[in-house]
């Protein structure tokens, strides 16, 4: 009986894994090759202001997004045969993740107006506030909790690939950045409803207004999540959008290139983290001692797949860069890939130690590292756009994604010490 159990399991994990990594390989991949197209039809100054636009729209996704996707399904993955209460997470996470998004507008509208480079891009700006209402409508954390990643695989999949067509048959000048960013919004939004209809009609989920004290309990108990996130954005998102306001679109191009490769490759592996999240989640309230030892076994795999894939990157850079890019490149955009490469070989960790920490209750501690790494990250910026340009954010990235998985990996190793 127990053997039987075990073997579900593992389907179960399989089928999820499999799933994720479909999904991974056309969130990344799909996307990855638009860029040689992209830069072909915009050029680089183009893809650095489309990449800029995008990252002030993301920025607001992962403030609605408020850590959800570890507390969202942290609860769902408790609750899953108790309707009732999935009815209520739902709704109350629904809800609160709209309010969000209405109020990042409600602040980013009128800094549209007062500031005089987004001011340039207003109506690139206005067109992508769709990519919101899209992102938060999708819930791929109840999904997630549900352990049911195949579906988010086929809405997720079907969105890429119609955006990927499209933007072969209507983005075919310099000036259809518009366009692009037409198509985003309306992928996004059309994936966004067929989703949480899927979530209504298939999951038997019943969406309703929730009193306010369920509200404010889910918003209290995501709240150190939700600062993480925001923090972590100091020394991602918000660090292109810096660079969008200091440096020319060529140079913000250049950066966001290389970042969209890293990105690619470093989440080569993260459908396995999210794919065992739910299932460590479970196995923490039976034995810590055997959580630890999923643990260990999940960092080893991470270890032999992202070092060697670190050392390609970096070795290839050049015609990995001619080969997305689709022309030469310049020394600057292969310095800048290298560099941001040696990162890859920690990328992961993070992830897996936030899924720890948020599972072990320690959300207060993940809080305070992230707010120490973002203000150092704040402190250094200025100071190494100034001296070094983008050769300098880049060096930072490095530091700053080593400092935090070094610190968080020293924190859970003092926590358990050496538990097997």
């Amino acid at each position: 009986m127990k053997m039987q159990k075990e073997e579900r399991t593992l389907k179960r994990l399989s089928d999820n894994f499999m799933a994720l990594v479909i999904l991974q390989v056309l969130n990344y991949g799909l996307p990855l090759l638009l860029i040689p197209y992209l830069i072909r039809v915009l050029g680089v100054e183009g893809f650095g202001i489309y990449s800029f636009v995008l990252a002030i729209i993301m920025y607001g996704v992962k403030m609605s997004d408020y850590g959800f996707e570890l507390s969202g399904t942290y609860h769902i993955s408790l609750n899953r045969e108790d309707k009732v209460k999935k009815d209520e997470i739902f709704s109350s996470i629904l809800i609160i993740k709209l309010f969000i998004a209405v109020g990042y507008l409600l602040v980013l509208i009128p800094l549209i107006f007062l500031v005089d480079t987004l001011f340039f891009y207003k109506e690139l700006l206005f067109l992508s506030f769709g990519l919101l209402l899209g992102q938060l409508l999708f819930p791929i954390w109840f999904f997630q909790g549900m352990e049911k990643m195949r579906y988010i695989m086929y809405l997720n999949g079907l969105s890429k690939l119609f955006f990927f067509v499209a933007v072969f048959i209507f983005v075919t000048k310099h000036e259809d950045i518009d366009m692009l960013l037409f198509l985003s919004t309306l992928s996004s939004l059309v994936t966004g409803f067929m989703a949480l209809y899927v979530a209504i009609k298939h999951f038997d989920v019943t969406l309703a207004w929730q009193p306010l004290s369920k509200l404010k309990f889910y918003l209290f108990d995501g709240w150190y999540i939700f600062t993480s996130k925001i923090a972590v954005e100091f020394y991602s998102t918000i660090n292109i959008i810096v660079l969008g306001f200091c440096v020319s679109p060529l140079l913000v191009g250049y950066y966001a290139i290389a970042v969209k490769i890293m990105g690619a490759v470093g989440n080569l592996l993260e459908p396995l983290t999210r794919t065992v999240y739910p299932y460590l989640v479970k196995v923490y309230q039976g034995s810590s001692e055997n959580f630890i030892v999923r643990n260990k076994q999940l960092a080893g795999v991470i270890f032999m797949v992202m070092l060697p894939a670190s050392l390609l990157v970096g070795w290839f850079a050049e015609p990995l860069l001619e080969l997305i890019t689709g022309e030469s490149v310049v020394a600057l955009n292969v310095e800048i890939l290298q560099i941001l490469a040696l990162a890859l070989i920690v990328y992961l960790y993070g992830t897996q130690f936030t899924n720890i920490l948020v599972t072990i209750k320690e959300t207060k501690f993940l809080n305070k590292i992230l707010f120490l790494t973002a203000g150092i990250n704040v402190l250094l910026l200025p100071f190494m756009l100034h001296f070094y340009g983008v050769i300098g954010l880049a060096w930072l990235n490095v530091f700053i994604t080593y400092f935090l998985t070094l610190t968080k990996g020293a924190y859970i190793f003092r926590r358990f010490g050496t538990t097997t």
